[in-house]
């Protein structure tokens, strides 16, 4: 059984592979690594029905160092820095970033927590909601923040909010909801992808919005109106570095360390690091330059401004203080 997974050692190998490769059967299988996990040779972590497996090293670290890092984000002007990221990882680590996009941030920030990425840039909302079910990852670097808006069309009859869900935009637009600027009569309606909103918007179905750049210049060009900004509200976190437990915590350091001085260095000559980023999300290049006027850098993790944040969200999530405390691989 080590030799089938030394084969595909740095992975997570499903249990079920190890039974059919094999061919014995489950009861032995479980009985085997379990043995293996109490010697410290491996790991187990269930993910919905079924356990995925990983070989460690003495040190109960993964084996295999990683060349290749799998990066979750939604599609956005938001991460140009990432152009920057890469090369300072690939001079420091050896290793490739390579970028996956998403429609939204569940599924970027699922992607992560079933061991198809390395790691995420999502909302800090959404990894605090799945860090509290699954445990499996940790935060490690700030982001950007910004970069969105609550807009209104006054024609449109509906009495419709639009926004993404267990998001940014989903704190926006509760916390516009909750102090009256966005009607409390209003149905609110998930999108799960920019083409879902621009259908929806186009169609005379959303009144409101809470969207993110670029969505919401298309919007501004068929008569939506600026309600007001994300920035106004006081959200300082919008997306945050979280980087799977698969990856080696001495990795997850350097990681951590490389993506803060990428961060610091892209604040000097943003507009740099346009053209790989505009490449690898396609999104057109002068886009992704509008973009730099509309978000903020915030390099540093703070658990007390991320306790400030979390609290609030309206649907209480246990132990604001417990989850931060574990969450938090990286505090300034």
């Amino acid at each position: 059984m080590l030799e089938a997974l030394r084969a595909r050692a740095g992975e997570l190998v499903p249990q079920s592979y190890l039974h059919k490769s094999l061919r014995t059967s489950r009861s032995r299988v479980s009985e085997v690594l379990s043995e293996l996990e109490r010697e410290g040779l491996v790991t187990r972590v269930r993910v919905g029905s079924q356990y995925l497996v990983k070989l460690l090293d003495f040190s109960g670290e993964p084996v295999g160092r990683l060349k290749t890092l799998h990066v979750g984000i939604v599609w956005s002007s938001e991460y140009p820095f990432l152009s920057l990221f890469a090369k300072k990882v690939k001079e420091k680590l050896n290793a490739v970033i390579k970028i996956s996009v998403f429609a939204s941030s569940v599924q970027a920030t699922k992607a992560l927590v079933l061991g198809d990425l390395e790691l995420a840039l999502t909302p800090a909302i959404t990894q605090l909601y799945f860090y509290a079910v699954f445990k499996d990852f940790k935060m490690i670097g700030g982001g950007a923040y910004g970069g969105s808006k609550v807009l209104v069309k006054d024609s449109v009859n509906a009495h419709t909010t639009y926004s993404s869900e267990l998001s940014t935009m989903d704190l926006v637009r509760s916390l516009t909801t909750r102090e009256g600027i966005i009607p409390t009569d209003t149905l609110t309606k998930y999108f799960r992808s920019p083409e879902e909103i621009l259908k929806a918007a186009y169609t005379g179905a959303a009144k409101y919005v809470v969207v993110w750049h670029p969505i919401y210049r298309r919007l501004e060009e068929i008569g939506y109106r600026e309600v007001l900004r994300s920035e106004e509200l006081g959200v300082t976190y919008c997306c945050t570095l979280a980087a799977s437990n698969t990856v080696p915590k001495e990795m997850r350091r350097a990681l951590s360390r490389i993506y803060r001085e990428s961060l610091e260095e892209y604040v000097k000559a943003p507009e740099k690091w346009v053209e790989w980023y505009a490449l690898q999300v396609g999104i057109p290049r002068d886009v992704v330059a509008d973009s730099l006027r509309e978000y903020r850098v915030n390099p540093s993790l703070s658990r007390v401004e991320l306790y400030r944040y979390a609290s609030r969200i309206p649907i209480e999530i246990p132990s604001i203080n417990t989850i931060l405390g574990d969450l938090l691989e990286v505090e300034e």
